[in-house]
């Protein structure tokens, strides 16, 4: 009898110590006001910051000097240039564990680990190289590089600067633009821009697009509305003007940039992978032309034009020349109107729907299986699409499924292996696969991209639209240069914002993207 008694008692011991914690917590709570979670948190990425300020407001206009159990510490506006009330232990210690809140605008104070809320009324920057636990701004958030918050950001826009750490939830109402180097797990705003180059001093457009001007070396003329560039001009990805641009030396247009206009330089010119030029392009020297890219109007180089896979030059109905000594067309290349390199002329375009068999207006043969009700086809194997080809329907690959560039899907895509797209291709729905999903330079998908193992958006290519929302779902996600993404980035395991990136066929995913190693831990002994 003793010894079911003894043994009862060690397994009510077992099953309760675990236990134990969480109810010396909710009998005398130490954490940082307890937010109650529910099926919100999960649908509404913003949700801890928006209940924190439901909870801030009312404090502060009772004056209370806690929340949650925390000191609340309650600075006017005019407070922004003046030193902060430290006490002797934060002095020392270099860190405070109480809550702050400012009425205006605020700079957090060098060497100072913030391991509370931090908020404001105003805009709000933080300190290079610090930790933060949360962060609410009623204007802009501006994260200094090698900042790390470790539970949430929130803001009206909001801008990340080279080398963050960021295993919290990040969201932004208006738009959130990442520089170099940003590790992510979870990003959310009607507006997500993977610029590279952030100008941390510069107001944040509501869109997240800047434009080009004196900062760049770009003077402009607005009665003629032309811009010129008295030396080489690097223009850095995700910029956007209207106007003519001339260069007086070389130009480089970064990744995803957008011209409402034409394009002129002395020397050479080259445009990064998904940029759109609404007018002509002319150079004295070469002409490069990145996969993905769109240039509704003529080009023309005295030397050399290059072509990358999946770019388009022209509109049908306003055909457009291009013209050089030499011009080099990569795959999947469209041209609407002509070709001219030297003294040959030839006509360039895609597939018309006459060369395609009525039967099969896909052009994808009896690989793919049409169900005429549902309109939906079905590949038993592994799947490789050439190039241009387009089709209305859903497709389900039950192997590995490539697309080739600038093939247009009007509906979403699936793949239980792997699934690539090429550059320049447009999905008009989703893309879901079991495996890797590699999006190519310049590619759009109006829907979401979901893997079970990793996503690699590359350069110039966007996912959603405004109107329509998406997610990009894997537990690896690694993002290039000028992506765009309308909605929600949500890595379960790690998220990287890189450099240049180039997507190839046949690339194997393991080798591009390596382990990462774990985030440093927080100094002193605050806790996520």
């Amino acid at each position: 009898m003793k010894f079911a008694l003894l043994l009862i008692v060690l397994t009510v011991l077992v099953v309760l110590l675990p236990l134990l914690p969480a109810f010396r917590e909710w009998w005398r709570p130490t954490d940082v006001t307890p937010l109650p979670i529910d099926e919100t948190d999960a649908l509404e990425p913003p949700y801890l910051a928006r209940r924190f300020a439901g909870l801030l407001e009312p404090a502060l206009a009772q004056q209370q000097i806690a929340l949650g159990g925390v000191p609340l510490m309650h600075l006017p506006a005019n407070a922004v240039h003046a030193p902060w009330p430290l006490n002797a232990q934060e002095v020392r210690s270099d860190r405070t564990r109480r809550i702050w809140h400012t009425d205006g605008d605020c700079v957090l104070p060098e060497r100072l680990h913030c391991l509370a809320e931090m908020s404001a009324r105003g805009a709000l920057r933080t300190a290079s190289g610090r930790t933060y636990r949360a962060l609410l701004s009623g204007a802009q958030l501006t994260l200094a590089p090698h900042t790390r918050v470790i539970r949430w950001a929130h803001a009206r826009s909001l801008s990340i600067g080279d080398h963050c750490q960021l295993p919290a939830r990040v969201s932004a109402d208006q738009a959130l633009v990442l520089g170099r180097e940003v590790r992510f797990s979870l990003l959310h705003a009607p507006a997500i821009r993977f610029a590279g180059q952030v100008p941390l001093e510069a107001t944040l457009p509501p869109d997240g697009r800047w434009s080009i001007g004196v900062c760049e070396g770009v003077l402009w003329d607005a009665a003629s509305r032309t811009g010129r560039a008295p030396r080489a001009l690097q223009v850095a990805p995700l910029r956007h003007w209207r106007g003519d641009l001339v260069g007086d030396s070389h130009v480089a247009l970064g990744e995803g940039c957008e011209a409402e206009g034409s394009v002129r330089a002395g020397g050479s010119l080259s445009l990064g992978a998904g940029c759109r030029v609404h007018g002509g392009l002319v150079a004295a020297g070469e002409v490069y032309l990145a996969a993905g890219t769109e240039v509704r109007a003529s080009i023309v180089s005295q030397t050399l034009v290059v072509l990358g896979a999946g770019c388009v030059v022209g509109v049908p109905g306003a055909h457009a020349t291009v013209r050089a000594p030499r011009v080099e067309i990569g795959k999947g290349v469209v041209v609407h109107g002509k070709v001219w390199s030297g003294q040959h002329l030839r006509s360039v375009g895609g597939l018309r729907d006459e060369d395609l068999d009525p039967m099969d207006p896909a052009g994808l043969g009896a690989a793919v299986r049409w169900n005429a009700v549902s309109g939906r086809g079905l590949a038993s194997g592994d799947l490789r699409v050439p190039p241009q080809r387009r089709w209305r329907g859903d497709l389900v690959c039950q192997g590995d499924l490539e697309l080739g560039p600038r093939c247009h899907v009007h509906g979403s895509l699936k793949a239980f292996g792997d699934l690539g797209l090429g550059p320049g291709v447009r999905v008009e729905g989703s893309v879901v696969a079991q495996g890797d999903v590699l999006i190519g330079a310049g590619s759009q998908v109006a829907g979401s991209v979901l893997s079970e193992t990793a996503v690699v958006l590359g350069p110039g290519c966007t996912i959603g639209t405004p109107e329509r929302h998406a997610t990009v779902s894997a537990p690896r996600v690694e993002v290039a240069l000028g992506v765009v993404v309308h909605g929600t980035v949500w890595a379960g395991a790690s998220g990287d914002a890189v450099g240049a990136l180039q997507i190839d066929h046949d690339v194997e995913l393991d080798e591009l993207l390596p382990e990462l190693p774990h985030l440093p831990s927080l100094p002193g002994r605050a806790a996520a």
